[in-house]
């Protein structure tokens, strides 16, 4: 069973539209629904730090698959420095990272940061959290990244 599921559009709530472009919805379904819809990209939980359900305005994600010789180093990145220093950044709700169930999925890594505002992203304590050797050197083994900032949707 996963711990997450994607539905691509606005099928259930939570939905997120990205900043940049509104048109590109998500349904953020965690936990998903016994029988995913179609169209679901499961994913398992990797990582969890801060609120257990958070709910905020805003979701920001980083997706990307990994170097495989240096995969279990990024991971070590992730749990030790990287999303431990982000989820304790001022108005970060929670932080959590996840691997696609399917491992031909690409990318396979998702990394998700809920935020009570939107400036807690790039604020002072967000750039000297992320800024470190470790991160540069961990940043070299992202393949096919993605970054997108989203707006959690009014629904009924």
């Amino acid at each position: 069973m996963p711990d997450l599921a994607i539905l691509p559009g606005a099928g259930q709530v939570p939905v997120f539209a990205s900043v940049e472009d509104p048109a590109d919805r998500l349904s953020w379904l965690e936990p998903p629904p016994a029988a995913l819809p179609a169209g679901a990209v499961p994913y398992r939980a990797l990582l969890r730090f801060g609120a257990a359900d958070p709910v905020t305005p805003f979701l920001y994600i980083v997706e990307q698959d990994a170097d495989p010789a240096e995969e279990a180093e990024l991971n070590a990145w992730y749990a030790q420095e990287h999303m431990p220093r982000l989820a304790g950044v001022p108005g970060v709700v929670a932080a959590r990272r996840y691997a696609a169930l399917d491992p031909a999925q690409s990318p396979r890594y998702l990394a998700a940061y809920w935020l009570e505002r939107r400036e807690a992203f790039e604020s002072p304590a967000w750039i000297e959290a992320r800024v470190t050797p470790w991160t540069a050197r961990a940043r070299t083994f992202f393949r096919n990244p993605r970054r997108i900032m989203r707006r959690l949707e009014d629904t009924p």
